[in-house]
């Protein structure tokens, strides 16, 4: 996981109540979501979707961040907050830095899949503070370590901070915890936060998750963290244990290829204004960006005293899901008619207010 600013930090060791951090995690929240979006783009821009190795590896950290969404927003439910995911300010304007002044110059693009997105935006944004120098099989080469302190120490320090304050901070209505069961069916990852020991559990698969350790790049369900999974792609092979060696880890499974052959060539950090009024791309662009709005407001009501809307958010992804391929199957048709650069219309997610 990727630097943060310092103060974010500061505030949590300066916490006194739990309503002090509520604000705090209204920007890990605002922070979980922003990963999502590009993410998604790599995925959807990719023609055969999870049946390659590339898209099972993004797919399945994408569906983690929504769990570590819904993990942020229990957690300020539980501490009588009122979590915010909608609006044109809840969403990150790409190109851009994420929130919490998050990776120092980190811009991070809505763009195609491709081995440079993932290997110089996606692990930037998830390099755990102390990476593992892992070897290639076929090339025996690691990654140099960074010498930066990342969001993994305001998660430490938040559980750290609960701990202190002790369940009287739980002040929360239980009833208001979404408890994801259908989507989440891991009872080790999704259950309701309501005292110091939830709370810590939850924040602990947060961690585990992104991170892994110092000292193993698996999670605890034996699966690698972010970091190591897309460096899954960028080296070209699984993960896999490599026992009585030093380290006992090595990238020497099952090939990881990305055929650029199969990935639409989306145009770069889309924006629906680029695209003609009146146009096929415009209109395909304006229906994707409605079905964002509808998740992203039924996300928020599910958070705000309505956990049973969390169903039709979920709908809502598939139905995203499927809007991205009429897209992306649709050239763009550019506004400014000097433009004349073939490639397929892009996915801008932009909020876009509905009319009730």
């Amino acid at each position: 996981m990727i630097r943060i600013s310092s103060r974010y930090v500061e505030e949590v060791h300066d916490a006194t109540s739990g309503e002090d951090l509520v604000p705090l995690l209204q920007a890990a929240i605002e922070l979980e979501h922003a990963t999502i979006p590009p993410y998604l783009c790599a995925y959807f821009s990719l023609r055969n979707g999870s049946g390659s190795a590339v898209g099972q590896i993004i797919r399945s950290i994408v569906v983690e961040e929504m769990l570590h969404l819904v993990i942020a927003s229990n957690l300020m439910v539980s501490l009588g907050g009122s979590p915010s995911l909608s609006g044109p300010s809840f969403v990150p304007d790409y190109p851009g830095g994420l929130p919490m002044g998050i990776g120092e110059h980190l811009q991070v693009h809505l763009r195609k899949c491709s081995v440079a997105q993932v290997r110089d935006v996606f692990m930037a944004i998830e390099e755990p503070e102390h990476p593992i120098t892992i070897p290639v099989a076929t090339e025996d080469e690691g990654l140099a370590a960074p010498a930066f302190e990342t969001i993994g120490a305001f998660y430490h320090a938040l559980a750290d901070k609960i701990r202190t304050l002790g369940d009287s901070a739980f002040v929360g209505n239980p009833a208001h915890q979404v408890v994801a069961s259908r989507w989440f069916p891991d009872p080790e990852e999704m259950f309701a936060i309501s005292d110091v020991r939830t709370a810590v559990q939850a924040i602990d698969v947060i961690i585990d998750q992104g991170e892994g350790t110092a000292t193993n790049p698996f999670d605890g369900s034996g699966a690698p963290a972010h970091y190591y999974r897309f460096e899954e792609i960028v080296t070209g092979r699984r993960l896999v244990p490599r026992p009585g060696a030093t380290p006992p880890y090595v990238y020497g499974g099952d090939r990881v290829v990305l055929d650029e052959q199969d990935v639409w060539d989306m145009d770069d950090d889309p924006k629906v204004a680029r695209y003609r009024a009146g146009s096929l791309s415009r209109y395909r662009a304006d229906q994707f960006n409605a079905s964002y709005t509808r998740l992203l407001d039924s996300l928020h009501r599910s958070f705000n005293g309505h956990p049973e809307e969390l169903d039709a958010a979920m709908g809502l992804m598939f139905e995203l899901r499927l809007l991205s391929q009429q897209v992306l199957a649709t050239p763009a048709e550019w506004a400014d008619p000097s433009v004349t650069a073939l490639k397929q219309t892009g996915l801008s997610f932009e909020y876009q207010p509905l009319d009730v």
